[in-house]
């Protein structure tokens, strides 16, 4: 027994002395070896991606896969440009631009210390807002950033590492991916395809599909219950857009014989002969082996406990297996579901990134541009929720041409206006600016060209309007921020236009008014 144990002994230690030998042998991983490592297991998941976007994937396992896979390529992308964003502008800090022919020390060294302040934090937290409670005037006027994400080295590796692991175990998660048939739509390009359709509720997306195309109980044959899936979320969030997305699906479309929608905002007095007469037809299908009906409502608000069982009592007259969808901004609607519902949130941190970034760089390459990667990622962190922003902002910054020094003064101007007009909402999800403009409580705002603005403009009543060419203003809130030429008095202008259905448009009244 003694051999036995001298000779595993010896070798237990033969081997570790020969695993120490060439741990020390091998040399360290480098940090640029981490980043680009990471870069190039990034481009490997968002062909992943990019594939599983262009396919009709039916498989919710698979769908699960995918949104880990998401979630994690946007982490990736997360940390990848805030340390390429610290370490370029560790190594080109007092780098003068020369694109402007000639920008002043002072202001191309607070530019750089504005962009560098985003990634030398080392808070391991985010918000969309930080307080400026405990913060000087000169860290307040120079934009410094107090709430950031910590992206350390380790994390760099630690983030690598799993996505490899990631990438690794998905080889035949990919060979099942390819059998799945193509979907007409196909993106050209990663910006292209950010910016003209719905982006990060690829989930929610498939969780109602799920629900409208499932088949009633057959025990259901007695009373034909409807099927009512609420869906809640704050203004501007993306309830209707996600809906409208659904309802132009070619699945559903089939499944269905008509799609009727009601947006008249209070159900009082309705019952079902008057409530389709007051719907509109979003789709019929005479070719359908089966009349179910799909109706969509939109509220605003909440129903009563009465109107709402009195309309729901007269639906179980129409066809078995028709599904009602809801929308509200109150979640107390969730009360008249049939199923769980669903509710939209924010972006997590690193999609609301992600987007935005595809919104202002698109086809450009943002590793040339590290001091304005820097700024865009201090505009996208202090920015709302809503997807009206990102849209807002990266055209802002757009028109600047790339210029370090104008978008340090957007970005100064733009955390002005979130101090003016949204710093009694701190706390929520978001601020909620198209419920306060509908109070009565106008935003001011100001042209972000302008070193000293001399007047600043009052936005009031703003609210949806029809897409129609003829009902558009002309001037949008875009060419006010920039300084464009404008009427005298109180007019209309373009708040904000969706770019993809339902393409809703939004208007607001404007004055101009004098600072004093």
């Amino acid at each position: 027994m003694e051999p036995a144990s001298s000779a595993a002994l010896g070798e237990f230690v033969r081997r570790t002395v020969s695993f120490l030998l060439a741990k020390c042998e091998r040399p360290p991983v480098t940090g640029q070896e981490d980043l680009k490592r990471l870069r190039s297991l990034l481009l490997r998941s968002s062909t992943i991606l990019e594939q599983a976007e262009r396919r009709h994937v039916a498989s919710r396992a698979m769908l699960l896969q995918l949104r880990s896979l998401r979630d994690k390529t946007f982490r990736g992308y997360y940390i990848f440009d805030t340390i390429r964003c610290r370490s370029s502008l560790t190594l080109h800090g007092g780098h003068k631009d020369d694109g402007d022919g000639g920008v002043e020390e002072e202001e191309e060294e607070e530019v750089n210390r504005r962009a560098f302040a985003l990634s030398s934090s080392n808070t391991a937290k985010r918000a969309r807002f930080s307080s400026n409670s405990n913060r000087s005037e000169s860290e307040v006027a120079a934009g410094a950033v107090v709430l950031r994400v910590a992206c350390s080295p380790r994390e760099l590796q630690e983030m690598a590492c799993s996505l490899e692991a990631m990438i690794r175990d998905m080889k035949e998660f990919v060979v099942f991916l390819m059998g799945y048939p193509i979907l007409c739509r196909e993106p050209y390009s990663a910006h292209l395809f950010v910016e003209k359709c719905m982006f990060g509720r690829n989930m929610e997306r498939e969780r109602i599909m799920e629900f409208l195309l499932q088949k009633d109980p057959e025990s259901n044959t007695s009373g034909n219950l409807l099927g009512v899936l609420p869906i809640t979320g704050p203004s501007l969030i993306g309830k209707s857009t996600i809906v409208e997305h659904v309802c132009k699906e070619e699945r559903v479309r089939n499944h269905f014989s008509l799609i009727l929608w009601y947006g008249g905002n209070d159900l009082r007095d309705e019952t079902m002969p008057s409530f389709r007469d007051n719907c509109v037809i979003k789709h019929k299908n005479d070719n359908a082996s089966e009349q179910r009906l799909l109706i969509v409502i939109e509220l605003l608000d909440d129903v009563d406990d009465e109107i709402w069982k009195s309309l729901y009592t007269s639906a179980r007259s129409i066809p078995r297996g028709s599904k009602m969808l809801i929308t509200s901004r109150s979640k107390k609607i969730e009360r008249f579901g049939t199923t769980e519902a669903l509710r939209l949130k924010c972006l997590p941190t690193e999609a609301h990134w992600y987007f935005f970034k595809m919104l202002v760089f698109g086809s450009e390459d943002p590793e040339q541009h590290p001091k304005l990667i820097s700024l865009a990622m201090e505009m996208a962190y202090d920015m709302p929720g809503s997807f009206i922003y990102p849209h807002l902002g990266a055209a802002l910054l757009l028109k600047a041409n790339f210029n370090p020094k104008r978008w340090s003064m957007i970005l100064t101007r733009f955390r002005e206006y979130l101090k003016k007009n949204v710093s009694g909402l701190l706390g929520e999800e978001y601020p909620d600016d198209l419920e306060a403009a509908a109070k009565d409580q106008p935003q001011c705002a100001w042209t972000v060209t302008k070193q000293k603005p001399d007047e600043y403009f009052m936005l009031h009543e703003i609210y949806q309007r029809g897409s129609a060419p003829e009902e558009v203003p002309g001037i949008t809130v875009l060419d006010l921020l920039c300084g464009c030429d404008h009427p005298q008095g109180r007019y209309e202008v373009l708040f904000w236009k969706s770019q993809i259905p339902p393409y809703f448009t939004y208007i607001c009244t404007c004055d101009i008014q004098t600072w004093k």
